[in-house]
């Protein structure tokens, strides 16, 4: 949880009306943990807040509300991996940071990076470049917050702000205008601007262009496969994916899906799993992959057989984060491919990948994407240890899984027929970190 609060002081020697208004103290806490810890470089002393106005705050909260709760584009591996090299340069990042306020006030440090129905907010240690913001701030962390909690708190601030200045008479800001554009939008308004969000767009600065397609793919595919959709196409190939989909679909309609009789109760046993509040995104994937093999009755150190419950074939997507697009049938799962894979080993990863929508998203037609929300960091958890388990790697392990060669990473991938890269992430995430 982030927490914001204040007290209102006064400003003598402020001049812009909005920021003498809302001159505070301000406080934020992430976590537990103090995010305004600061020190000051004149006296050398530290304390707990900052001071400064509210109003520029609330003003980019306003103007960046959807990119800034919606835009889980910035949650890809690719993009989280060079996040401490490129958080202040990126201008994605940048965007998402609390240092992009300005107005000339020494805002910390502070990033947003949402990822579906949860939100990371990480913060660091930094000196303040104004000159008249003599301050260092001295905490560093991260924490995951619900992304609605994070709403909440963010109109929370706008709401006190407005409230603020109605009472001392400033009653025509640009953040009132912007703010009434945002909470005045109707339902089909605000499904645009998340869906532009998604897609890394602001919606009412950089959508324009993408307005129809982006409406076009919300009316031609159901709310499933549209959040998957918008959360992993370029915007320029929206209209050939959607293209895509549709030969996808009367393609896997002619696959005979193989026919498993547990497959109902690996959807119950899923299902069952999904209900524990305490996982994590991941670990909701490990758990349902043991569940699924100790149903499927294959030991930790076997193989699983996945074509005994999915039917694939292959029809190229011109969009790279297009996966694959599958349904459920008769106890089995029909596939259709659509992003080129390396070799059998890659295939069995995203074919793994699918066999977990086809249990949790019922008879609905599905797509396996490049997106990275919760949803799919708990299927990638569920393909990896559903195809090569933990507990089977520690008992093919020669060695403590901490000091595990690059040959016994090879023998055990060649066992289960995946790739050395999933072995190793198995062993970094589960093994060698206990």
């Amino acid at each position: 949880m982030i927490k914001f609060s204040w007290e209102w002081e006064s400003a003598p020697g402020v001049r812009l009306p909005e920021h003498k208004a809302t001159w505070a103290r301000i406080e934020i806490h992430a976590g537990g943990n103090l995010v305004t810890l600061v020190e000051d470089l004149d006296s050398g002393s530290s304390r707990r807040s900052i001071y400064a106005p509210l109003y520029p705050l609330a003003e980019w909260l306003a103007f960046n509300w959807w990119k800034l709760l919606y835009n889980s584009r910035l949650s890809r591996p690719e993009l989280v991996s060079r996040f401490e090299r490129t958080r202040l340069t990126d201008p994605e990042f940048l965007r998402n940071n609390f240092r992009r306020i300005g107005d000339g006030f020494a805002w910390p440090d502070l990033a947003i990076v949402p990822s579906g129905s949860q939100t990371t907010i990480s913060w660091r240690p930094y000196s303040s470049p104004v000159a008249n913001w003599k301050v260092r701030y001295l905490g560093q962390g991260e924490v995951v917050v619900s992304s609605a909690d994070l709403q909440t708190e963010l109109a929370r601030i706008i709401n006190s702000v407005i409230s603020r200045l109605d009472e001392c008479g400033l009653v025509a800001t640009e953040l009132h205008k912007e703010w009434a554009a945002v909470t005045g939008a109707d339902a089909a308004e605000v499904e645009y601007c998340i869906a532009a969000a998604r897609l890394g767009l602001d919606p009412y600065s950089e959508a324009h262009e993408f307005e129809d397609e982006i409406i076009n793919s919300s009316q031609a595919l159901a709310s499933n496969m549209f959040d998957d959709f918008i959360d992993a196409v370029s915007p320029d190939r929206i209209h050939e994916s959607l293209g895509w989909i549709s030969r996808a679909s009367a393609t896997v309609d002619s696959i005979t899906a193989p026919r498993s009789s547990r497959t109902a109760e690996l959807r119950a046993g899923l299902t069952k799993c999904r209900t524990v509040a305490t996982y994590r995104p991941w670990q909701m994937g490990w758990e349902q992959a043991r569940i699924a093999r100790q149903i499927a009755q294959v030991a930790d150190t076997e193989p699983f057989a996945l074509n005994d419950y999915v039917s694939a074939q292959e029809l190229v997507s011109p969009e790279p984060r297009i996966q694959a697009l599958g349904r459920q049938s008769g106890g089995g799962a029909a596939l259709v491919i659509g992003s080129q894979q390396a070799s059998s080993r890659t295939k069995n990863f995203l074919v793994g990948r699918a066999l977990w929508h086809s249990v949790v998203d019922g008879d609905a037609p599905f797509l396996v994407t490049g997106a990275y929300t919760e949803k799919q960091k708990t299927e990638r958890a569920f393909a990896a240890e559903l195809l090569a388990p933990a507990a089977g790697i520690a008992a093919l392990l020669d060695e403590d899984p901490w000091a595990a060669s690059l040959e016994s990473v090879e023998r055990i991938a060649d066992h289960f027929d995946v790739s050395a890269v999933l072995v190793q992430h198995q062993i970094d995430n589960q093994l060698a970190a206990v």
